[in-house]
């Protein structure tokens, strides 16, 4: 059975869920849990992992935020965003918005599964991360407006041991202890490093 045909299977099963996430969880440096003040449930959201071949090995595009006044100005993160009134449901959200960032047209055909949604303390998101396998290496168009920068990723790097690494990390004026994924010398943390944690539990789960 190939890799996609193994994933997608795997991905039908019960997730390594909450507990994969939390080994990438940002803590506060005292060692305490991070909270932010929100009224009102949360927003929702899609973002999408989307794996493709090349050379006998697998790749993923991640995006550099551009520095702005906003909460994620300038983190890495995967393609995706806030769910809008048209949008059938998450995986419509996770695959329009990666058509708007990245000018990919990613159709439901191509989505293998989701991984486990996860609640983003610091904007007050839930967000279910959508994963989807393209036939080929994906030609990508980014919206300047949206994307500083596109980071290619492969699965094996992700897999290496000397890729998972922490440091402390300065958030609206809170000192954190935040694990990472070292990805072209670029620091994935956050909810996008608990997300890719939950993938690459269970890729070892598979391989």
């Amino acid at each position: 059975m190939d890799f996609k045909s193994k994933l997608e299977n795997r991905m039908q099963m019960p997730l390594p869920g909450v507990s994969a996430q939390n080994k990438m969880r940002a803590k506060r440096s005292n060692g305490g849990a991070i909270f932010f003040p929100h009224e009102g449930p949360p927003m929702r959201g899609g973002v999408a992992l989307l794996l493709y071949q090349e050379r006998g090995s697998w790749y993923f595009p991640l995006m550099k935020r551009p520095v702005y006044g906003g909460i994620h100005s300038g983190q890495i993160s995967l393609p995706g965003g806030k769910m809008e009134s048209l949008d059938q449901d998450l995986i419509d959200t996770a695959l329009r918005e990666t058509r708007e960032e990245l000018g990919l047209s990613i159709s439901h055909q191509q989505v293998i599964g989701s991984l486990t949604e996860l609640y983003i303390i610091a904007s007050h998101f839930n967000i279910l991360p959508v994963v989807a396998v393209l036939d080929s290496k994906p030609v990508i168009t980014a919206d300047k407006r949206e994307v500083q920068q596109v980071i290619i990723a492969s699965i094996d790097e992700l897999l290496l041991p000397h890729t998972s690494k922490e440091k402390n990390i300065l958030v609206r004026g809170h000192e954190l202890y935040a694990p990472y994924f070292d990805i072209g010398n670029e620091v994935v943390w956050g909810a996008t490093a608990m997300i890719l944690n939950e993938f690459i539990t269970i890729v070892r789960e598979i391989e």
